[in-house]
């Protein structure tokens, strides 16, 4: 899998599970402890993230990180 095609998918289940929270982005990008643009880059699967980014997604959240990564 090419790395793009895994951050358009994460960014998909980060948009998913925002979405079903009821956040906007503003918001989970400030319980991700990020800024507003890089959470909109990496939703849209723009950004190639590291793993503290991911956890620190799946923290916010409220996501085991395997959970997070597989979006299930």
């Amino acid at each position: 899998m090419r790395w793009q095609t895994l951050a358009q998918k994460i960014g998909t289940t980060m948009k998913k599970v925002r979405r079903t929270k009821k956040w906007t982005q503003e918001q989970a990008a400030e319980k991700a402890g990020m800024s507003l643009r890089y959470w909109q880059q990496l939703e849209a699967g723009e950004k190639n993230m590291t793993l503290r980014t991911i956890t620190s997604i799946a923290r916010a959240l409220q996501l085991e990180v395997g959970e997070f990564i597989t979006g299930r």
